[in-house]
């Protein structure tokens, strides 16, 4: 039974809810699920999912229709004028309706097009080139405007580089631009201070290469080298029609930078880490090199002289003890004994040390001239070298600063520069063991390419991008040694092998080994390198250990085939002919031509001797660690074995490279 007074809310609260909750699922039903709310509104219309595809696709298709239709021709114009005049004038009739057009002011003048001579461009003189094989830091990544040189990782490896130096005069192309585009020549209207500024171009450099016929290759372009950070935009183009946007105008405004102008005309090259190289212009690097071998002249006669004193010292103390010996024996032994010059008997044969009894009974002390003469001799020996080596020779400082009066810098002002202009061009692309001629030749842009501003006799000019002197005379031969030589040094006839000297040059030196070959065998192949036994003696000073860079491997493969081994029986001697028996190594590289080496150092020409010579000594010459990235050999470190020691030659002046003592390596 129900209370009474009992609120109808609070009785029927649940249903309530479960009434409102359903009416909402309701709504969600009708509003969510049977009614789609994905609907989209486009062009004021509500559309489906589906739907909007559909309507979308028949608009597409209705445009497409339309761009497929013949343009419909516009109605023409006509003209509207007089209808407007006659409303005004109906409206107001003191008004004066008459329409007059503009007229621009009258000239008098005409405007003239200048015609202008093409200028002359001089001459480049005084061709050098020089060949410097080196130790370089050689980039392991690619060179561009994004990764320069300077920041990209680099290894130490050998490189070959020739570089190419020319002269050429700026004050005579300033002053021939000057005449064409801005001179008295030409009319006042038509003279151009722009113009008249010559801006370099390019720098074109052409090599041949000996064929193995004997004959020269035809001339063909030199790339910029690997480490130029602006090759691809130093490319020539001599087309106007393939110039980039902008034309000339713009190319003149980016070249005419003075540090393009440097990387164009005197681009940089590689740096050296071997410590007896650098790398100068081939004018400058010819006195280096000079200045440098009399260094090591001076030093080899200083060690040859030193070596000699000492020998005479030595010479001179055996004879100071032979005098003192002389001394002390100079008694009888006993009263029976013998009795020297000058001296007398002394009961128990003795005498005493340097002194000796004279007739009258006085003693004298043993003479000691000859150790005052030595001494004396020795002074004036030290006085005669200093006068013999007073003469100063050059530090590679001195070098540096003969380079930096001839560089440009950002502060050069070419149209004030009365001195030779010196620029250069590198080859890193030459093969060990080829031989090559070079010519260069210098451009500048032609300010007034693919106009119509040229003089009648210039006209076949138009299309130029770059005026070009012409190519210097052609260089002396350059020949770039070979990295690998092999000598038959001797032959076993029973089982038909030859031992086969073979000489690699890796990492700045050369290093030799031999191989026995048999027949259809490759002479050499890649191995671990060993330094020679004259580099492995102990010395009596006790070194530090230097970090010397050995390759871990040294590539001897010759890539020749030993094909047979051939008698040869001839006549030696030339007018006192002798019979003559040796073998003869019978090789080929690629299987076409047979080649022939006489097997024995004895039957080798005089040529094939020295070569083999010199690649011994070369073997044994002292490893010396690399100089860092960028430091000039004046700024290497100088180690504590570096100072002067005993039986070590006298110190090499500053900024020249200790040799390693032997023995010391990584």
């Amino acid at each position: 039974m129900n209370k009474k007074g009992v609120n109808f809310l609070e009785q029927h609260i649940e249903k309530i809810v479960l009434a409102i909750v359903g009416l909402g699922c309701f709504w969600l039903l009708i509003t969510r699920v049977l009614i789609s709310p994905t609907y989209v509104e486009y062009d004021n219309k509500k559309f489906d999912a589906g739907d909007i595809d559909v309507q979308l696709s028949d608009q597409a298709k209705i445009l497409e229709d339309r761009l497929d239709r013949k343009p419909e021709p516009k109605q023409p114009y006509k003209p509207r004028f007089n209808d407007y005049a006659a409303k005004i004038g109906s409206a107001i009739d003191n008004i004066d309706t008459t329409f007059y057009l503009p007229v621009p002011p009258s000239i008098t003048g005409k405007v003239v097009k200048s015609k202008y001579h093409i200028p002359q461009i001089g001459d480049v003189n005084d061709v050098e080139v020089e060949h410097i094989r080196a130790v370089a830091y050689v980039p392991t990544e690619r060179i561009d405007e994004q990764s320069v040189y300077e920041q990209a990782e680099c290894e130490p490896n050998d490189i070959d580089l020739v570089t190419i130096e020319a002269k050429f005069d700026v004050a005579g192309l300033y002053k021939s631009f000057f005449e064409s585009f801005a001179g008295a020549a030409v009319p006042v209207e038509g003279r151009d201070p722009c113009l008249a500024l010559p801006v370099f171009a390019a720098v074109q450099l052409q090599r041949q290469e000996l064929l193995a016929d004997g004959t020269w290759s035809d001339w063909q372009d030199v790339p910029r080298t690997k480490i130029d950070p602006r090759k691809k935009m130093f490319e020539v183009i001599e087309d106007v029609a393939k110039l980039p946007t902008g034309g000339v105008e713009v190319c003149r405004l980016q070249f005419n930078s003075p540090k393009v102008r440097m990387y164009l005309l005197q681009p940089e090259a590689y740096k050296i880490a071997s410590a007896k190289e650098e790398w100068f212009p081939p004018s400058l690097h010819k006195k280096y090199a000079e200045n440098q071998n009399s260094i090591e002249a001076q030093e080899r006669r200083k060690a040859a002289e030193t070596k000699k004193e000492e020998r005479e010292r030595q010479i001179a103390e055996r004879r100071s003890k032979a005098q003192t010996q002389q001394g002390r024996t100079r008694s009888v032994q006993g009263y029976g004994g013998n009795i020297m010059p000058g001296g007398s008997a002394m009961p128990g044969g003795s005498a005493m040390p340097g002194v000796g009894s004279g007739a009258s009974g006085t003693t004298t002390k043993v003479d000691s001239s000859q150790i005052k003469e030595w001494g004396t001799r020795k002074k004036q020996k030290e006085k005669e070298r200093q006068e013999k080596f007073k003469k100063p020779l050059k530090t590679p400082n001195d070098f540096y600063g003969e380079l930096d009066k001839v560089l440009l810098t950002n502060n050069t002002d070419l149209a004030k520069m009365q001195d030779m202009l010196e620029f250069w061009a590198h080859d890193d692309t030459v093969v060990p063991g080829k031989s090559y001629l070079y010519r260069i030749r210098l451009g500048v842009f032609n300010p007034i390419a693919g106009t119509d501003q040229f003089s009648e006799q210039d006209n076949s000019l138009k299309n130029e991008v770059i005026l070009w002197s012409r190519f210097t005379d052609v260089t002396d031969i350059v020949e770039i040694p070979p990295r690998l030589f092999f000598f038959p040094e001797d032959i076993q006839e029973a089982v038909k092998t030859v031992t086969v000297q073979t000489f690699s040059y890796a990492k700045g030196y050369w290093y030799g080994k031999k191989f026995t070959v048999r027949q259809g065998e490759v002479i050499g192949e890649p191995a671990e390198p060993k330094l020679v036994d004259d580099q492995e003696k102990k010395t009596d000073v006790t070194l530090p250990k230097i970090d010397v860079i050995l390759p871990k491997i040294v590539d001897y493969s010759t890539g020749a085939v030993l094909v047979d081994i051939l008698p040869v029986n001839d006549w030696s001697g030339g007018k006192n002919l002798r019979a003559r028996h040796y073998f003869d190594m019978l090789y080929t590289f690629a299987g076409i031509n047979i080649e022939h080496m006489p097997i024995g150092m004895g039957n080798w020409t005089g040529e094939l001797q020295a070569k083999f010579n010199d690649l011994r000594k070369l073997e044994k010459e002292p490893r010396e660690p690399f100089r860092e990235r960028g430091a000039k050999p004046s700024q290497q470190k100088v180690l504590p074995f570096q100072q002067q020691m005993p039986g070590m030659p006298m110190p090499i002046p500053p900024g020249y490279g200790m040799p390693i003592p032997p023995g010391y390596r990584k």
